[in-house]
């Protein structure tokens, strides 16, 4: 199969091409530059529209999407209160089409991987397998006694959907487990040749806890036990030292930077420019659509960049192109799929186009600047994953939108309302 985007506006990171031609052939991305002779079984005309990569949302939890607006106005610890006795009333059908509202949410706002840790994975990893997004899952523990359950998830859906799916293993945090369960996860992942993701330092009570606890900081604590010496996604690290800093930096942490949760529930900013310049990889995500409360990369990646400046009084701090970095190949990168993020010769074809009518994107003197900053979710018009097309001009490709809609709202209600 060979499908030709003609007329569009490419971003490719470092330059921007007028009027260009991506190709995609068999899922890959074949050619990308100036308008050439070509051949193809479809053609999509951008009439002028940005051409981006798809965005990648670092770390969530989408089945929370049930739960949004519970618990508002309440710090970390607080909101966990309400949120965990709620958690307790999960079931297998009330995740999946929790994933499936959500998947819908992200596909239509120009998102095309995401990773994802929560409960009842395998109803996660349906939704996403049967939607055609592209996913990195994980089973989050609290317990030894379910760790088989995050084994046989592993054994049944890493790398499946064509390796559109990476399953990881995960500790939630080290407040809610001890080193017993850490020393057996993180065994696991080194015998499964896998990663790990994990909240580390998402709070200031979080820290101070551990320290009195183990006598070092979260990021020290999980260096000690291995968690960093595979593949590793680190969500929030909003309080680090440069003694952390360092650490994830040396030890190739991926960082999933959230700031909408993580302002909304009064954790604070993380220190992202002193990563970065640390050489940290810094990726973004939403977290759960319960604490951001949106699962909107564009306006993410906005409050990322914005945010930043204003924490940091410096106007140079997250420029655009770095913000869309962070948004895109960042967090392909964290989730493990070095063969996105990027539009390029050779890259799978997850990829976005924006509205070309859309006013907000109009002028565009840099493409950059009008992406990070004037770009809106609801701006994109088509999304494609791994060359399949999810979402085109209002209409889901891959999914009933009317059945996901109706059973989305029956679980809700009945999940929030029992007691």
């Amino acid at each position: 199969m060979k499908t030709a985007i003609v007329h569009c506006n490419v971003y490719t990171g470092q330059n921007a091409r007028e009027d260009g031609l991506v190709l995609i052939e068999d899922g890959a991305i074949a050619y990308v530059g100036a308008a050439a002779p070509f051949t193809a079984d479809e053609v999509i005309d951008a009439k002028g529209g940005i051409c981006l990569p798809g965005l990648v949302n670092a770390h969530t939890h989408i089945a929370m999407s049930l739960m949004r607006g519970v618990g508002a106005g309440l710090p970390l610890m607080e909101w966990l209160q309400v949120i965990f006795p709620i958690e307790d009333r999960l079931t297998d059908e009330r995740v999946y089409w929790g994933s499936m509202l959500s998947i819908m949410e992200m596909i239509r706002r120009g998102t095309t991987a995401f990773a994802d840790m929560y409960f009842f994975m395998p109803a996660v990893a349906r939704a996403v397998l049967e939607t055609g997004m592209r996913a990195n899952l994980v089973r989050s523990l609290t317990s030894l006694e379910k760790l088989p359950e995050a084994e046989a998830f592993f054994r049944e859906f890493d790398g499946a959907g064509e390796g559109r799916v990476r399953v990881y293993y995960s500790p939630h945090a080290e407040y809610t487990t001890t080193p017993e369960l850490n020393r057996a996860i993180i065994e696991r992942a080194r015998r499964d040749k896998t990663g790990i993701h994990v909240h580390i330092s998402e709070t200031r009570s979080e820290v101070e806890g551990c320290r009195e606890r183990h006598g070092v900081s979260p990021v020290r604590y999980y260096e000690s036990l291995g968690a960093f010496d595979g593949p590793c996604i680190a969500a929030h690290c909003v309080h680090v030292s440069e003694e952390d800093i360092a650490i994830l930096a040396a030890r190739h942490v991926n960082v999933a930077h959230c700031p909408g949760s993580n302002l909304k529930l009064a954790s604070g900013f993380a220190p992202t420019p002193r990563m970065l310049a640390a050489g940290v990889n810094v990726a973004i995500g939403n977290d759960g659509p319960c604490s951001n409360n949106s699962l909107n990369m564009f306006s993410e990646m906005r409050l990322a960049a914005c945010a930043a400046k204003a924490a940091w009084q410096d106007s140079s701090a997250i420029p655009a192109r770095q913000a869309i970095q962070m948004a895109s190949e960042n967090g392909a990168r964290a989730l493990g799929f070095a063969n996105v993020g990027r539009l390029e010769a050779g890259m799978r074809a997850d990829l976005i186009l924006l509205d070309p009518e859309a006013e907000n994107l109009h002028p565009c003197f840099d493409l950059a600047e009008t992406i990070a900053y004037a770009a809106e979710g609801l701006n994109v018009r088509l999304t494609m994953v791994d060359g399949k097309v999810l979402y085109r001009d209002g209409e889901f490709l891959t999914l009933d939108a009317e059945r996901v809609r109706a059973n989305f709202d029956r679980c809700s209600k009945a999940l929030v309302g029992e007691k």
